[in-house]
C-alpha cells in the first residue's frame, strides 16, 4: 500500500482498520473504472482488516434446524 492509500485508512480505538469509516474502501471512480478495478485494489486491505479482527474467531456453520 502507498502513502496515499494508507491517509484514507481510519482506525479504531483498539488499533484495527475500521473498513466503514474508511474512505480507502469507497469506489473512487478517477482510479476505478470497472467493478473488477475497485475489487483489485481493495481487496488485499480488505481482507488483511478482517482476518485481524476475525482472525481469532471460531466460525460454525450449523444446519437449518426447520
Amino acid at each position: 500500500m502507498n502513502g496515499e492509500s494508507g491517509k484514507r485508512l481510519r482506525h479504531d480505538e483498539q488499533g484495527y482498520v475500521h473498513i466503514l469509516h474508511s474512505t480507502f474502501f469507497d469506489v473512487d471512480p478517477e482510479v476505478d473504472h470497472t467493478a473488477q478495478g475497485c475489487l483489485d485494489r481493495i481487496l488485499d486491505t480488505l481482507v488483511d482488516a478482517v482476518e485481524e479482527q476475525l482472525g481469532t474467531v471460531e466460525w460454525r456453520l450449523v444446519p437449518d434446524p426447520k
